[in-house]
Parts: structure tokens; C-alpha cells; sequence
């Protein structure tokens, strides 16, 4: 080690710098995960439970904090999961270039398998979360999972397996995903009561959703009739 005026080792200057650099790294990286779960979409998902739970408290008084945000959480990590995975297919189908507003991967961002385990680890996260909720609430566990593996299923099957998106049915599974179903589920986590009313309110909410996706559509129509896809 070579020292220098003041008394310290320049090794040990270097190995500082060495762990600086390396912080800044873990930093940056966290940063682009970060923007890969593309968290401004995000309100899609919030949106929905806020109504459920808003109309569990007006029509049954019926209102748990705990599972509002347990309800929150495990609707943003299955969302934050099907980003993933629809950046995920979408690279790998030769949908995104260098035109899309999602990046990640076209400009080597994240590589094809961290998105991918993210995307994994995200639904990992869905799963506990919903796993508290039947603990926790009066629902009953059978209705519950019909409604949170149905939107999980949604998530993947957009892109993923079917890719009901490329052959034009992706609009059909946004508006139930992010409208009645998410709506029905926040209710019934609240009350533990399956009812139809919620989906009259939730039927304004997921068309405003549907409207945002066509802006996206109408954006990268060019790009993806190249890829020969039906819509987006």
C-alpha cells in the first residue's frame, strides 16, 4: 500500500471510492427497475379498489384500513407484474423498437430475464398479499380467489401464453380487469358480500381507462402494424 502526506493509504482511498461507485450503481439500477414496472399506470389499479371499498362503507358500513391497503398492495403488484410481462413479450415478439413509449428492453435498460424475474417476484407478492386478505376478511376464501386468479390470469394472458392483445381482444380484458372485477373484489374484501351493484359504478371508471389505452393505441398504431399487431 502506498501512502501518501496525510497519513492515509491510497488502498483505502481506492477501496472507498471502489464502494462509492458501487452504491451509485445499485442506485441506478434500482432506478431503471424502478421505471420498468412503468409505476404511473398505476392508478388503473388504485382507482378501482378506492371505488370498491368507498361503496363497501356506503352501501354495508363496512370499512377495514388494514385490508384497504392489503387490497391496494396486491392489486399494484399483480399490475406491476403484468407490465413486466407485457414488456417482456413484447420485446420478444418484435413488438417494441426504438418508436415505443416502453423502452426497457429495446434500449438494453434491463436484460430479458431480470424483467422476467421480476415480473415473477411481483406475483409472488400478489399471492401473499391475497393470502392476508382471506385471512383477514369476512369473505369467503373460494370467492375471493376466483376473483384475484381471474385478474391475475388477466395480467399474464394479455401478452403472455394466448396474448390475447395481438389477435384484438386485449380491450375486453383492460375493461373487466380494471373495471368490474377490481371494483367487485375491493368490495367483497370489505363486506364479504358478492354483489353485482358495484359494477354500475365501475362501468364509467374502466371505459375512462379503455379511453387512455386507445391514445396509446392511436400513438403506436404504425409501429405495431408493422409487427402485425392488432393492438396495444
Amino acid at each position: 500500500m502506498e501512502s501518501v502526506p496525510n497519513g492515509i493509504h491510497k488502498h483505502d482511498n481506492d477501496k472507498k471510492k471502489s464502494l462509492f461507485l458501487n452504491r451509485e450503481d445499485v442506485s441506478n439500477r434500482l432506478k431503471k427497475y424502478f421505471a420498468a414496472l412503468r409505476p404511473w399506470s398505476f392508478t388503473a389499479s388504485f382507482i378501482p379498489v378506492a371505488l370498491g371499498s368507498t361503496l363497501a362503507y356506503k352501501i354495508s358500513d363496512e370499512f377495514s384500513i388494514v385490508v384497504f391497503f392489503l387490497t391496494c398492495l396486491t392489486a399494484l403488484s399483480v399490475h406491476a407484474a403484468g407490465n413486466l410481462v407485457n414488456t417482456y413479450f413484447d420485446f420478444v415478439r418484435g413488438i417494441d423498437s426504438q418508436n415505443s413509449d416502453d423502452r426497457t428492453l429495446v434500449d438494453h435498460l434491463l436484460q430479458p430475464n431480470d424483467v422476467a424475474r421480476l415480473g415473477g417476484i411481483f406475483y409472488i407478492f400478489g399471492c401473499i398479499g391475497f393470502f392476508l386478505i382471506s385471512v383477514i376478511s369476512p369473505a369467503k376464501m373460494e370467492h375471493l380467489a376466483l376473483l384475484y386468479f381471474g385478474g391475475l390470469s388477466s395480467s399474464f394472458l394479455y401478452t403472455g401464453g394466448l396474448g390475447l392483445k395481438y389477435i384484438a381482444l386485449g380491450d375486453i380484458l383492460i375493461f373487466f380487469s380494471f373495471g368490474p372485477l377490481s371494483v367487485i373484489f375491493a368490495f367483497l374484501s370489505q363486506t364479504g358480500q358478492l354483489s353485482l351493484s358495484p359494477v354500475l359504478f365501475a362501468i364509467p371508471l374502466t371505459l375512462n381507462t379503455e379511453a387512455i389505452l386507445h391514445a396509446n393505441n392511436s400513438r403506436d398504431m404504425d409501429e405495431d402494424s408493422k409487427a402485425v399487431c392488432f393492438i396495444r
